[in-house]
């Protein structure tokens, strides 16, 4: 987990004075204090870790010992051929550290008794039995996970909270007697599974009418 609670500087107000206009300052205060870990660099690292360094998360941590290879300059517009042979996570550490001085951002090797550490595990582009092993220890020292791949035009994403995950939905709606708008908010809860037991579920329903009802990645991801 993050090292305690550190509150925002005027110049972290003055730089992200545009989304604290949107969310709050006490969710970019959250954001400033996560710690996120991303196994996995490929695309898709590449895309997330930017934004969340553009938007002031706390600090993030990569993990990718294997080395750059051509293919990785063909979708990954932060790697240049000199980059070729260096550590995957130390190359996109180095360009991210540019984006955003103010974003602690660092590349190692995390092994499975320093998830504690983080706020939130991100898998990305790992094999099953990797995903697997990461997922169920993560829910052993009580640390959500995503888990996500894109494939082309194609990806996924799979979201594991821990067993019970709060949160609020806000409907808006006009009173009927004064014409005055009117927000509700509700508390509820979503039971959140681990990736295998999720993919070891069976719909109970006809494959005809599963075709309908989801994308059929989802069959052949399983």
């Amino acid at each position: 987990m993050s090292n305690g609670s550190k509150s925002i500087s005027k110049e972290e107000v003055a730089l992200y004075d545009r989304q604290i206009r949107l969310w709050g300052m006490e969710a970019q205060t959250r954001l400033r204090n996560a710690s996120i870990l991303i196994l996995g660099i490929t695309a898709l690292t590449l895309e997330t870790s930017k934004n969340l360094v553009l938007a002031g998360i706390g600090h993030l941590t990569l993990s990718d010992n294997s080395p750059v290879t051509s293919q990785d300059l063909t979708s990954q517009y932060y790697t240049h051929e000199a980059d070729l042979g260096k550590r995957k996570d130390e190359q996109l550490a180095e360009r991210l550290r540019i984006l955003n001085p103010l974003v602690d951002v660092c590349a190692r090797t995390v092994s499975d008794d320093e998830l504690q550490q983080f706020d939130l595990v991100v898998v990305v582009g790992k094999e099953f039995e990797v995903v697997r092993r990461v997922n169920r220890a993560c829910r052993e020292r009580g640390v959500k996970v995503v888990v996500a791949d894109a494939f082309g035009l194609f990806g996924f994403v799979f979201v594991d909270c821990l067993d019970v995950h709060e949160f609020v939905v806000e409907t808006k709606k006009v009173e009927a007697k004064t014409g005055e708008p009117e927000t509700r908010r509700e508390k509820k809860t979503i039971q959140y599974v681990p990736l295998e037991t999720s993919l070891a579920k069976s719909f109970g329903v006809p494959l005809r009418r599963m075709r309908r009802i989801m994308s059929p990645l989802i069959v052949i991801y399983q």
